[in-house]
């Protein structure tokens, strides 16, 4: 009989972890391809989240992805001048998408490092240099370009010879500083 009991607790025992585990979702690989829905072309860059979390990924030149979610969960497609498309996981393990472009005037849109927003709607300052505002003249490199053009950023070279590196700073922060070695 003590035999009986013990071997009917580790049994009860295995039988309650089996289904804990299987109450928990199961992460699968969802894979893909993001495409314009006028064209069919491929997009390249365009920002997959899964939806209330950090977890992400972005296309590939071809408009490929490939991301790991729970079924049940919804991922956010968003790409700069397209509607935003968000698409739950069901059992499928391919979802392509066709994203339509939006409406919205891209002049009023802003990239930023950690996203996009509308112009009005950005906390920093934003400015814009085009072709038109460019300095003439002999320029022996890009960053002359815009050097003296957009108010608080300071372009330095490193010297005269070809090749020297640049340093950017922006309101006094170094952003940017190229170092090349000969």
């Amino acid at each position: 009989m003590r035999i009986i009991r013990k071997n009917l607790k580790v049994v009860l025992f295995l039988f309650a972890m089996l289904s804990v585990s299987l109450g928990y979702a199961q992460v699968k690989t969802v894979t893909g391809t993001v495409s314009d829905a006028g064209s069919g072309e491929p997009l390249p860059g365009v920002t997959i989240v899964v939806k209330g979390t950090t977890q992400g990924t972005i296309t590939d030149f071809d408009g490929n992805y490939s991301i790991d979610v729970e079924e049940a969960q919804t991922i956010v497609f968003s790409y700069i001048g397209y509607n935003e498309q968000e698409v739950t996981i069901g059992a499928s393990n391919q979802v392509n998408v066709q994203l339509e472009q939006s409406m919205e005037n891209l002049d009023e849109v802003v990239v930023i490092g950690y996203g996009q927003v509308k112009k009005e709607d950005a906390t920093g300052s934003v400015s814009a240099v085009s072709s038109e505002d460019f300095n003439q003249g002999a320029i022996t490199s890009p960053q002359e370009l815009v050097t003296g053009k957009i108010a608080g950023v300071q372009i330095t070279n490193s010297g005269g010879a070809p090749g020297e590196g640049s340093t950017i700073r922006i309101r006094g922060v170094l952003h940017y500083q190229q170092v090349t070695t000969h």
